[in-house]
């Protein structure tokens, strides 16, 4: 199995099809399963799995050409108001970009990205790889 480690390496740029729409997934997964990475399906995704916002940003402010679909848990910064930071950072880089959230695992009182218009889709905690897939696929 190959590793890349995303600070050392540079990443390859993949030819995409016009028809393809870029998604960048921001998930504290080890890997996307495949439910996310069948070929044919509309889109080529990349997982981000960085927990630094800062380092987060650099990598999507280098990121050509630009993104269609960010996928955010609201828990990969460490705090859900960390993550609808980077979503209004991410909308101001990306105007017309869409997002889906998913519910921090530690609140109770549900999403913080949906009641500030950060998000388009919410998904609840532990969302798996077949519940994105089948939300991501209808917005590209």
């Amino acid at each position: 199995m190959l590793h890349q480690d995303i600070n050392a390496a540079a990443p390859v740029p993949k030819l995409l099809s016009h028809d393809e729409s870029r998604v960048l997934a921001m998930l504290g997964w080890d890997y996307l399963p495949y439910e996310l990475t069948v070929p044919g399906q509309g889109y080529c995704i990349w997982l981000l799995r960085e927990d630094d916002a800062d380092r987060a940003m650099a990598h999507l402010s280098q990121s050509q050409p630009q993104l269609d679909v960010l996928i955010v848990d609201e828990d990969f910064f460490g705090f859900p108001e960390d993550a609808a930071d980077v979503c209004l950072r991410v909308r101001r880089m990306y105007s017309d970009i869409r997002i889906i959230g998913i519910t921090s695992e530690m609140s109770d009182s549900g999403s913080v990205l949906l009641p500030l218009g950060l998000c388009d889709i919410v998904l609840p905690a532990g969302a798996d790889a077949k519940t994105i897939a089948e939300e991501l696929v209808p917005m590209i």
